[in-house]
């Protein structure tokens, strides 16, 4: 984030993970089953304005409690996929995303993301 709170769309290569990564826009990501997208205050207010929604509508329609009841957290589709991933694999919300989209995998990996990631895996 800027100071502003706008979303920093500056791509940290801090990570060596990251150093050479390409996203191919498979949106294999965006579909990891049981995944889990943690959404803070702000970044509810950037995504119900773009999605020209209250946010409490958005978050009455578009989240739910996290598993460990810290958090509100994106709900996923029935098939475990985002529920903003576009038919052409795209983010619908892309501007707005969530940090946690955002930074992957600048700033952060899981242990399996080789396995999910086909840019990852070609590092």
């Amino acid at each position: 984030m800027t100071e502003d709170g706008k979303p920093d769309e500056t791509v940290r290569n801090d990570n060596p993970t990251a150093r050479g990564f390409k996203c191919r826009c498979c949106g294999a990501c965006c579909r990891i089953k049981n995944g889990i997208v943690r959404v803070s205050s702000a970044e509810i207010a950037r995504i119900a304005a773009y999605l020209g929604a209250s946010e409490d509508d958005f978050i009455e329609r578009e989240t739910e409690i996290a598993p460990d009841r810290k958090s509100l957290v994106l709900k996923s589709r029935p098939d475990g996929a985002c529920v903003y991933l576009k038919a052409d694999n795209l983010c619908r919300i892309n501007p707005v995303k969530p940090g946690k989209c955002r930074t992957f995998p600048f700033e952060w990996t899981n242990p399996d993301s080789k396995n999910v990631c086909p840019a990852i895996s070609l590092l």
